[in-house]
């Protein structure tokens, strides 16, 4: 067998009760599902941490927040640390970026070779002052705005996604023309990552409408009275989730939740025909995971940075024909700290 290619996907702040191969009867997800059919599916998988910039620099680096020294989403990864696409760059792959990775500070790259499509936002200490982000304003982060603005739209966050796509389709087409005219490839690295479905809660009209007249409300949501831990009622506090939040608003914010898994779900789907059309798929080891869930109104709670299963489990796929069977459901708990160590171990 040739070198295997690496097609590594990863989003950000998808939670797997959202997809339809961990059992969600309401989401349309074809491509994830189809990835999972035909390769293996975890089912147990837990982030190190469910804040976006740990979690995504522990997989990034296979070490966990403490040894890092990166606790939240402005502390910076210490360039010196060796990172996963540093050992790809070192077994002779090109490792290519293309799109989120949520490095803080000034090294974009931390090993990657190149890097197509950057964030959606400036990745410093303040960045962004004085940026005019239009109605959604306040909706990004961890606030009820996010979930009083929610409902029918679009959001930057899911055109950066149509360009990281178009990005993507665009490096695998030329792949592919490598690949008709000299008859071989040498092994590529391509790391896509993708902002949906993190908040703001705006998805587009006929998706947004199909699962808000589908839509239920969460089975556990509990009011603030209910909630006893004393950090959860500091967190509602601080989150502005005091009072219980009405019911349309729930309904709304979820429908555009599921709305922006079925959107990047059709992105992965384009990514995946243009793998298949360019003879790319059979030595391709396809990975993808997210960096944290989202508790997407359980337990009368929204967004992550909370320890229940909805925030701090993530998905976890890995297709390769040549090397994994089909159907194979992996029911044991796995750190996602070890999600590209394994990655490297296989190839």
């Amino acid at each position: 067998m040739n070198r295997p290619n690496l097609l590594y996907i990863h989003t950000d702040q998808h939670t797997p009760f959202v997809t339809g191969c961990y059992g969600d009867p309401l989401v349309r997800t074809p491509n994830l599902d189809r990835l999972a059919a035909g390769g293996a599916r975890f089912d147990q998988v837990y982030c190190a941490s469910p804040i976006c910039v740990p979690s995504r620099m522990s997989m990034l680096t296979a070490r966990h927040p403490h040894h890092n020294r990166v606790w939240t989403n402005n502390h910076i990864l210490d360039s010196a640390i060796p990172t996963h696409a540093h050992a790809m760059g070192a077994a002779g792959y090109e490792p290519t970026l293309i799109g989120r990775m949520h490095s803080v500070g000034p090294d974009q790259l931390h090993g990657y070779a190149q890097r197509l499509v950057g964030d959606h936002s400036p990745n410093y200490i303040g960045g962004g002052p004085g940026v005019d982000r239009g109605i959604l304003d306040g909706t990004s982060g961890p606030h009820r705005m996010s979930l009083i603005k929610s409902g029918p739209g679009l959001s930057g966050y899911q055109v950066h996604d149509e360009v990281v796509t178009a990005a993507t389709i665009n490096v695998l087409n030329e792949l592919g023309v490598q690949k008709r005219i000299n008859g071989q490839l040498d092994p590529f690295s391509i790391t896509v990552g993708f902002m949906l479905p993190h908040a703001p809660f705006a998805a587009r009209r006929a998706q947004y409408d199909y699962y808000r007249e589908r839509m239920t409300l969460p089975k556990k949501n509990l009011s603030f009275a209910e909630t006893q831990h004393p950090y959860l009622r500091a967190w509602r506090t601080y989150t502005a989730l005091e009072e219980p939040t009405p019911d349309e608003m729930v309904l709304r914010a979820r429908a555009a939740y599921w709305g922006m898994v079925e959107a990047f779900d059709a992105m992965i789907g384009q990514i995946l025909d243009a793998l298949h059309a360019n003879g790319l798929a059979e030595n391709t080891l396809i990975v993808y995971t997210s960096d944290h869930g989202d508790m997407v109104g359980e337990h009368g709670l929204w967004w992550k940075h909370v320890f229940y299963e909805e925030s701090v489990r993530v998905p976890l796929i890995m297709h390769w024909p040549e090397a994994i069977a089909a159907g194979q459901h992996c029911d044991q708990p796995i750190s996602a700290v070890d999600v590209t160590a394994t990655m490297l171990d296989a190839l």
